[in-house]
């Protein structure tokens, strides 16, 4: 019966995370936590395992044109790798409620910033497009620095850094959102498994919570491309704001 949990949460998880460009890391640990009672750092283990499954299940069935912007991927994720091994590191050395509130914390920052992108992008004098070809990323240096720094969180929080990511391109770089999500997707399966194996090592993660957790994202992810292609770009940016401080406030109220 919990596994059949653990599948369905996972499967939910792996839809938000491939819609939004999370990773799913970003639902899973508020969910294993507050649902399943879960420790947060064997939440965090599992979540890392599930955003592998989510950039994979991806991978796997995005349309030409509608996938990861592989060269911006590959560039920005020099930096995030590196942060995210220094993150697992860290994670070892800082307190579980320390981590819940620095969780929600940055949770809230990356939801007010893209309400205020969006504002901004409302007022533009063409319709925005949720995918977009004749593009080209800008403020190089800025996506390199804080891509190191939501390496960093991932490795953290098990979040894949993905709700850094998707803001960072689409806000900051002018990557259409679709492609941004797509790419962040791409991304997070990368820094996730640069600073999982450290949670393997500490006993954080634990193969009857991994496996159904993780099939139930891998099978979300694919379910969450389809309707990706279906989308407009105010329906996708207001669901990941909300859904950004929902999380957080959860993450808060358990913490407090």
């Amino acid at each position: 019966m919990i596994a059949l949990a653990l599948l369905t949460t996972g499967l939910a998880a792996g839809i938000l995370g491939a819609l939004l460009g999370l990773g799913g890391g970003i639902f899973l640990v508020p969910a294993l936590t507050i649902l399943f009672g879960m420790p947060i750092r064997v939440a965090v283990g599992t979540s890392l395992v599930g955003v592998i499954a989510t950039s994979a299940g991806v991978a796997a069935v995005a349309q030409r044109g509608r996938g990861a912007d592989v060269g911006l991927a590959l560039r920005l994720e020099v930096a995030t790798a590196a942060g995210a091994i220094a993150g697992g590191w860290l994670a070892g050395l800082v307190s579980g409620r320390a981590l819940s509130i620095l969780f929600a914390g940055v949770v809230f920052f990356t939801a007010g910033y893209l309400f205020y992108k969006g504002r901004r992008r409302a007022k533009g004098p063409e319709p925005e497009q949720l995918f977009r070809q004749n593009y080209r990323p800008h403020r190089w240096p800025a996506g390199l620095t804080v891509s190191s720094l939501a390496g960093m969180i991932s490795g953290l929080l098990g979040v894949g850094g993905g709700f850094i990511k998707v803001p960072l391109m689409y806000g900051v770089m002018e990557v259409p959102l679709g492609i941004a999500t797509a790419t962040s997707n791409f991304m997070v399966g990368i820094t996730a498994a640069a600073s999982v194996f450290v949670y393997y090592g500490r006993g954080d993660i634990h193969p009857l919570v991994v496996v159904p957790t993780a099939l139930g994202v891998f099978i979300g992810a694919m379910l969450g491309v389809y309707v990706l292609s279906r989308l407009r770009v105010t329906w996708l940016r207001t669901a990941l704001i909300g859904l950004l401080v929902l999380m957080g406030g959860q993450m808060l109220i358990q913490t407090l």
